[in-house]
């Protein structure tokens, strides 16, 4: 209590200057201070505490809040990379595809020309055995 008698001597002091009188120590208006200042002590710590209770279910409610958006992330994110991943699926597919045609159609043109060369060249031969045939028959004559 060596905070309390300076409080006191300062509400004496106060009192005398405001009022012009003079209590002493004993008068029952400092009981009364004394009171309402345990009153207002344990008050003050009741609010602290229900203060502090408060914000401890805040926190607890933060948290959950947080675990509630993590895991809607999560869902979020997951749903992203199944998109990305079908999306991805779905142009290799594509590609694969185009490049299958492609493939095929450069095959066709090969076969093509192939198949052209063959009839020239089976042109050619016939040309040649014809020739040959009419040197024979000019060779026979001839001889």
């Amino acid at each position: 209590m060596n905070g309390a008698p300076d409080k006191l001597d300062e509400i004496i002091q106060e009192v005398a200057i405001k009022h012009g009188y003079v209590i002493g120590r004993d008068d029952p208006v400092l009981m009364t201070y004394t009171i309402n200042q345990q009153v207002m002590e344990t008050g003050a710590r009741i609010q602290r505490a229900v203060l502090e209770e408060h914000l401890r279910g805040m926190e607890e409610i933060s948290k959950d809040l947080q675990d509630q958006a993590a895991g809607k992330l999560d869902g979020v994110l997951r749903e992203a990379m199944e998109s990305n991943r079908l999306a991805m699926r779905h142009e290799a597919e594509s590609l694969l595809g185009q490049q299958r045609r492609q493939s095929e159609a450069a095959n066709r043109l090969v076969m093509e020309n192939c198949l052209q060369w063959r009839r020239f060249a089976i042109v050619a031969m016939a040309v040649s055995i014809l020739t040959l045939l009419a040197a024979v028959i000019v060779l026979s004559v001839a001889v």
